[in-house]
This record gives C-alpha cells, sequence and structure tokens, in this order.
C-alpha cells in the first residue's frame, strides 16, 4: 500500500472537520461524497453474484454469455440467458443500504459509481447512477451500443425483435467482455473531484474498477465495506475498512462518520 502524502493528510484532517458539520446539520459546507459499489451490495437484495463456487460465472454454459463473441455464436442463447437475468433481478427489491444511499442525495452531493447491471439503486430513489457495465433498463441494437438508440427493456427481448433506426437485432444495453466501457471517463471526473469514496461489496478483480479507483483525488477518505478482512491490504490506496456486510457495514460507516 502506498504512503499517504503530506498534502493528502492536509486535506484530509481540512475536510474532516467540515464534513463532521456538513453531515450532521445539514449545513453549511457539503463533501462530494462518491459511493462505488459492486455485486456485494445487491447481494444483499438476493441477487446472485458473478464469482465464487456460488457465482453465475462459475457454469461454463452461463460463462461464455458475458462475451462479446456470443452475440455472434449463441444470440438465441444469450438472449435466454440475460432474460432471465432481468427477471431475477426484478424480483429483488433493494436493501436497507440502498435506501440509506438514496436519503443522503437530497442534502448532500452524493454520486453513485456501480458496477451492478440492476436498477435496485433507482428503486431505492437515487438519481443519476453511472452504471460502469451498462443497465437492465434498457436495450440499444447489435452493432450500436450507444445512448442514441436506447430504448427501454420492459419485456423479454426475442429473436428478430430488431431497432427501426438500425434494423439490428435488440440485445440488453450491458458490457460484455471484449466491450468498451462508455462511462470510464464520466466516472474518472467524478472521482478526481471527491472528499469522501465510499467502497461497498467489490473485491476489484475486474477491470475498469481496479484502475478507475487510482484515480481517487490522493486527498479523499476512503472507506470500504466488506465481509473480506483482506480486502484492504490488496489494494494500491490506503483507506480504512469495515468488515462487515453492505447493510450493517452502511450503517456504522455513516454512524462514524456524524459523529467523527
Amino acid at each position: 500500500m502506498q504512503p499517504i502524502s503530506s498534502r493528502a493528510r492536509r486535506h484530509q484532517r481540512r475536510h474532516r472537520k467540515r464534513r463532521a458539520q456538513a453531515l450532521t446539520t445539514g449545513q453549511g459546507y457539503r463533501p462530494n461524497i462518491i459511493f462505488f459499489t459492486g455485486a456485494g451490495l445487491s447481494a444483499e437484495s438476493g441477487v446472485p453474484t458473478f464469482r465464487g463456487k456460488e457465482g453465475i460465472w462459475h457454469h461454463d454454459e452461463n460463462w461464455r454469455y458475458s462475451h462479446a463473441s456470443s452475440l455472434d455464436t449463441d444470440l438465441a442463447g444469450f438472449l435466454a440467458f440475460h432474460n432471465q437475468r432481468r427477471q431475477t433481478m426484478l424480483e429483488a427489491s433493494p436493501s436497507q443500504a440502498h435506501y440509506l444511499i438514496a436519503q443522503l442525495q437530497p442534502k448532500y452531493r452524493v454520486g453513485i459509481i456501480t458496477q451492478n447491471i440492476d436498477d435496485l439503486h433507482e428503486r431505492a430513489g437515487s438519481h443519476g447512477v453511472i452504471h460502469l457495465h451498462g443497465s437492465i433498463r434498457f436495450l440499444v441494437p447489435k452493432g450500436f451500443r450507444s445512448p442514441k438508440y436506447r430504448q427501454l427493456w420492459s419485456k423479454d427481448v426475442k429473436m428478430g425483435e430488431c431497432c427501426p433506426c438500425t434494423r439490428s437485432q435488440l440485445r440488453p444495453d450491458i458490457v460484455l467482455f471484449g466491450e468498451t466501457v462508455y462511462e470510464y471517463q464520466h466516472a474518472r471526473r467524478w472521482l478526481c473531484e471527491a472528499d469522501i469514496v465510499i467502497i461497498i461489496g467489490t473485491s476489484l478483480l475486474v477491470e475498469p474498477a481496479f484502475s478507475l479507483l487510482q484515480n481517487i483525488n490522493p486527498g479523499a477518505s476512503v472507506y470500504y465495506i466488506d465481509p473480506d478482512p483482506g480486502l484492504s491490504s490488496r489494494l494500491p490506496f490506503p483507506g480504512e475498512q469495515i468488515v462487515d456486510g453492505a447493510n450493517r457495514g452502511v450503517v456504522r460507516l455513516l454512524q462514524k462518520i456524524c459523529h467523527d
């Protein structure tokens, strides 16, 4: 882990005092708080994770549908798999942590960057969420993954269901392996300007998450919420870890910040 610079220490001391005042009174200086969330947050709502023995990608037949090549080699299987994933996510409900994060937005400068493709943040009331890996809320035409052609995903998408503008097969607006993460620079700007970064439920083993978080403002206070006690020791930047699940961890951290 890299040592924290003297400039960063001064930044942290300055903002710690202002942060305590802002979060307890809701007045005065408003810190820029960025939440960076991963599969561990949605898991507490019942959404299956991707890795591990119980993860979606543990089965080879599922793993192939995470790659862009499956759009050409097995489009029917790809659509069936992701239709089912979407249904599972729609049956899940936002967790306590989702709601607590949403409740901060009206009072403070809060941004949310998520690796999750579900819409649990939005259903909890959050807005302006950056979905690094896309979202199950939308469809785009095959070969035209652009907001220009985005449309709501309201029912299962079938073979032969095409975009009227491009006449191409519709597909989920999610980022597959081999595709570009269009929101990378947007998320990078947020992290560069952050006063507080709260990382929840991600192992950071997958790019671009690991490299993206290296753009965190060096003076920001960084917190990790994850049940894996070894997470913080693997990261190339300093931070404080709360070893707990997402729901209890968010409650504990907000109590700490408010009374620090």
